[in-house]
């Protein structure tokens, strides 16, 4: 028994967690638009893990990056830049 309640609380701590769905990246902000339509469009930074609308200096103009969906970005711990 006193080797059960510490095994079923790290199953609980561990089992309930669950890592977020990976974002998935276009290389054209039209074609991550038909992914998601009623969605915003951003520009995620991926080494940085910042996001950037159409109309800011940042928007597109990264090395390591691609067009997201900014649901899925806020979803994936994603912030904005």
């Amino acid at each position: 028994m006193k080797r059960l309640i510490p095994t079923l609380l790290l199953t609980l701590a561990f089992g309930v967690y669950a890592a977020p769905a990976p974002v998935v990246q276009f290389n054209a902000d039209d074609t991550a638009q038909t992914r998601c339509p009623l969605d915003t469009v951003v520009w995620l930074n991926t080494k940085t893990h910042l996001y950037y609308k159409k109309g800011t200096k940042q928007y597109a103009n990264s090395p390591q990056g691609g067009f997201v969906c900014l649901k899925e970005a806020k979803a994936a711990g994603d912030k904005a830049g």
